[in-house]
């Protein structure tokens, strides 16, 4: 987490403060969301998911058959969405392995990273792929300016960012894979035996993490370098964090079973309903 968290600062570094509270400000809003009520909104989460993707795939197609880009949009927006509310089941299972092998995998990757040596001097030669949990925080923006051109817009030094991260953990792959296929089968395990906790904790996962992030974006804004004034105690926020995601989980798990009670009496109601209909038709 903590390693996740100061490579997004360091890009925040060049970020004007006006984008950093639009993003900090969403990202904020829907972590909230998935953190306390993303069980409670399932159907509605993936719905806008679905819808999300379609339109993407839509404006693929539009560019690649010349065809009209809001109509394939919208096409595409609204097929996936029906496919993703019909098929929710599904997509919420495959989407819950995807979460439990990504932070099984990000785990192992954090083990690894930590048992980098600490950088607190620049270096004549190219720089070696280096963690930046023990990098010395004035040579975080010139390690990014060494893997990425330095006039690099945001989107480039994040790609540079990204493929310095690959290139750290491919000596690793195979024991990599490997954490992540444990992640999933245990992920399988668990939705077999505690279906709706999972599912909770999946919500929960993501919606801290973009609460992390929002609230990172948020502070940036401010001139406050979180991360790098609590290096030295990083594993207080690793405890947050999953602290947290814990807290959201139960918050979700009650909320859905305030709710059965008010199911039960819509389904009731419905039965009832149907009874009347079908007594009134028969006579």
């Amino acid at each position: 987490m903590y390693e996740l968290l100061i490579r997004i600062e360091t890009l925040y570094l060049q970020v004007t403060p006006v984008w950093l509270v639009g993003i900090g400000a969403v990202t904020v809003i829907v972590g909230l969301l998935f953190w306390l009520a993303g069980a409670y909104f399932s159907a509605t989460i993936i719905g806008l998911l679905g819808a999300a993707v379609g339109s993407f795939c839509g404006m693929l197609v539009s560019q690649w058959l010349g065809l009209n880009l809001l109509i394939a949009m919208t096409i595409g927006a609204a097929a996936f969405c029906l496919a993703a509310v019909l098929f929710r089941n599904v997509i919420i299972i495959v989407l819950a392995v995807i979460i439990f092998a990504a932070v099984a995998g990000a785990t192992y990757s954090s083990v690894v990273l930590s048992k980098f040596p600490a950088l607190r001097q620049a270096q004549a030669a190219p720089f070696a792929m280096r963690s930046f949990s023990n990098m010395d925080p004035a040579l975080r923006l010139a390690y990014v300016e060494q893997i990425a051109q330095a006039e690099a817009g945001f989107m480039e030094r994040f790609n540079a960012l990204l493929e310095d991260a690959l290139k750290t953990m491919t000596p690793h792959k195979w024991k990599l894979l490997l954490s992540v296929s444990a992640g999933a089968v245990a992920c399988l395990l668990l939705i077999w035996l505690l279906k709706n906790l999972v599912f909770a904790l999946c919500y929960s996962l993501i919606g801290t993490l973009l609460l992390f992030i929002g609230t990172e974006s948020l502070l940036m804004a401010v001139d406050v370098q979180l991360c790098s004034a609590i290096q030295e105690q990083r594993h207080l926020l690793n405890a947050a964090y999953y602290g947290m995601v814990g807290l959201g989980a139960v918050v979700q798990l009650i909320v859905m079973r305030s709710r059965k009670p008010k199911q039960n009496q819509e389904i009731e109601r419905t039965r009832k309903l149907a009874a009347k209909l079908r007594a009134a038709a028969a006579n």
